[in-house]
């Protein structure tokens, strides 16, 4: 005699008693929707692919693609609309989103610090969103959901390891963590979106300001880094899930992986200055052309004084709608500008250093006359003429009031400029006679 039950018989025996075997098929679907909250465990997607190196490579030519641009969190029309992403979150989030669109599995140190295996990892099978149906929503919910727990700091020790430098490729990251002595660390996470063929990066990022403002994210087409690696702190690869969950020391990582220590000894027998210049040399994938660089350090450098407008004014728009209360520690870690302050100094010095090198080269008749004659306004090098310099990078900061990239640098160099977001406009620039400074508390 069958034992299996059989929805073609039209009835079975139950205490004695016909019953209708759809309806008994009804009460037990009804019941289980009942016991698990009104729906089935489901994964935020399924993944039948596995990570490795031709993945990882295909991630890659995914971030330097269209695919990945500045409002992928921010257009209405965008399948990721919605998201709310800091600086790690959208190293996360860019992550995450090219292992849901490819049937990839995702997973990472839960940041909680549970010890149960069950809520120790944060993966693509946690059925916490079961009740959104559209595999998109699900995917941006689990992603904001992650951000509220997620840091730099378990990016940077949980999540990612050291890769080998001749391996960095699109899709890597490059994390800095500086100060902390006297008061807490700022830290930073970029994106690399391009390796450029002179050897330096096109980025993609967010920052705080930017994540609660819900604005697109930044992007710089032609950037080097100033900041040195300082173990765990540097360039940085995503782990493959499969390691992740086995507890894999990198040291045991497949070979093709990457994973290296080298940037660490080389900036140690080094310095941050020649590290970099080694770097460039070693990434460089074309010839360039005697003071080609110096035009990209020039636009690179314009691009940032202006982008200070905006920084700046996100804080002195915090500060206005709360009556100029004196900022928390995460206001004042989203909407102060140290670090951004210490990279736009960082910015005006390979400037100098390039020019100097193309002098010591001779190599100065090979540059255009023009930008020759900015960056000797800039830096108050020799006989001054005028070289357009406001008409080539206008710092408009405030309505009737502008700028050039000298002028800035002569502030900068004076000290005036404040990172303070409490800090009036006037002052942020460095005015003179723009009053008394905040007496507000400087968190770091």
């Amino acid at each position: 005699m069958s034992n299996y039950f059989d929805i073609r018989d039209h009835s079975t025996t139950l205490g004695g008693k016909q019953v209708s075997k759809l309806a008994l098929l009804t009460v037990l679907i009804m019941t289980t929707l009942t016991l698990t909250g009104g729906q089935l465990k489901a994964a935020v997607w399924e993944s039948d692919n596995t990570w490795d190196l031709e993945w990882e490579k295909r991630f890659s030519s995914w971030m330097k693609s269209s695919a990945v641009h500045r409002n992928i969190f921010t257009n209405s029309g965008s399948n990721y609309y919605g998201i709310r992403a800091d600086c790690a979150d959208a190293s996360y989030a860019l992550r995450i989103i090219f292992s849901y669109e490819n049937h990839l599995p995702f997973a990472m140190r839960n940041p909680s610090g549970s010890r149960r295996r069950s809520g120790r990892y944060l993966t693509n099978q946690l059925s916490k969103f079961d009740s959104i149906s559209d595999s998109n929503r699900r995917v941006v919910k689990f992603i904001n959901y992650i951000a509220g727990s997620v840091g730099t700091e378990s990016l940077v020790r949980n999540d990612t390891f050291s890769p080998a430098l001749q391996t960095l490729r699109a899709g890597d990251l490059f994390m800095y963590r500086m100060g902390g002595f006297l008061g807490r660390p700022i830290r930073h996470s970029y994106n690399i979106k391009r390796i450029n063929p002179t050897g330096d990066f096109a980025l993609i990022y967010s920052t705080q300001a930017l994540a609660r403002e819900g604005k697109p994210l930044n992007y710089r087409d032609h950037r080097t880094f100033t900041h040195a690696p300082r173990k765990p702190w540097g360039f940085r690869r995503f782990k493959w899930p499969q390691l992740v969950l086995e507890s894999v020391a990198p040291a045991d990582y497949p070979v093709e992986s990457g994973y290296s220590l080298e940037q660490f000894s080389l900036v140690e027998r080094m310095g941050g200055t020649k590290f970099f210049k080694y770097l460039t040399k070693l990434l460089k994938s074309s010839d360039v052309m005697p003071g080609e660089l110096l035009e990209q350090r020039l636009t690179g450098l314009c691009r940032e004084a202006q982008a200070r407008i905006g920084y700046v004014n996100q804080g002195v728009k915090h500060a206005n709608r709360t009556g100029g209360r004196c900022m928390n520690f995460a206001d004042f870690d989203a909407y102060s500008t140290p670090a951004r302050d210490s990279l736009l100094a960082n910015l005006y010095q390979q400037l100098l250093d390039e020019y100097n090198d193309l002098t010591a080269r001779g190599e100065l008749d090979l540059i255009s006359l023009e930008t020759n004659l900015r960056v000797k306004e800039i830096f108050s090098l020799g006989e001054q003429v005028d070289s357009g310099l406001q008409v080539f990078c206008p710092i408009s900061y405030r309505d009737g009031v502008t700028i050039d990239l000298a002028e800035l640098f002569s502030r900068q160099q004076a000290g005036v400029l404040s990172s303070h977001p409490n800090d009036s406009l006037a002052l942020r620039w460095g005015e003179a006679d723009a009053g008394e400074v905040t007496s507000c508390r400087r968190w770091y």
